[in-house]
């Protein structure tokens, strides 16, 4: 009987090299894919719980009314602790980069269209507010640095628009 155990060994020697050689070209590619996989999960929820946060934060602005909306400084500091409050903690206070607060007189003065005569009268009185908020969150993985990004962050700027509608009259409705 002739035994064939040395060519069977050299055989399965020779598959456990090839083996590994395949597992060190896969492996930084699975790991790279779970990086940027859990990058743009970061992303994604950095978005969705500023945006979620900031119309909070302007939500509060409405129930205040408009008396509560006159010093530009302060409106912007209570956005920036109104935001962080509705986070639920995930974002803090240095996560918000800039608030920027603009004023106008209407709804129309903000479009800069002409104003219509009729409605004039009517939206000459009632102030809206553009809100700007920049939110800068740090990268989880160093995935980012090793692609070559500038910085260790991300930014993302947010927008509302805060007015105060008038009332219509009781009169007017048909």
């Amino acid at each position: 009987m002739v035994d064939h155990a040395p060519g069977a060994r050299r055989f399965l020697r020779g598959q456990r090299g090839s083996l590994s050689v395949e597992a060190a070209y896969v492996l930084p590619v699975v790991i790279a894919a779970a990086m940027m996989f859990m990058e743009l999960a970061n992303i994604g929820l950095t978005i969705n719980m500023g945006a979620s946060a900031l119309e909070r934060a302007v939500q509060q602005f409405r129930q205040d009314g408009a008396a509560g909306m006159q010093d530009g400084g302060a409106i912007e500091s209570l956005v920036r602790t109104r935001m962080v409050a509705a986070s639920h903690n995930y974002l803090d206070d240095e996560n918000i980069a800039t608030v920027e607060v603009e004023r106008f007189a209407s709804l129309d003065a903000m479009g800069g269209g002409a104003e219509d005569e009729t409605q004039a009268a009517a939206l000459t009185n009632v102030p809206a507010w553009r809100i700007e908020v920049d939110v800068r969150k740090d990268f989880i993985t160093p995935l980012p640095r090793l692609l070559g990004v500038d910085s260790g962050a991300f930014r993302y700027r947010y927008q509302q628009v805060l007015a105060y509608l008038p009332q219509r009259n009781q009169e007017s409705q048909p």
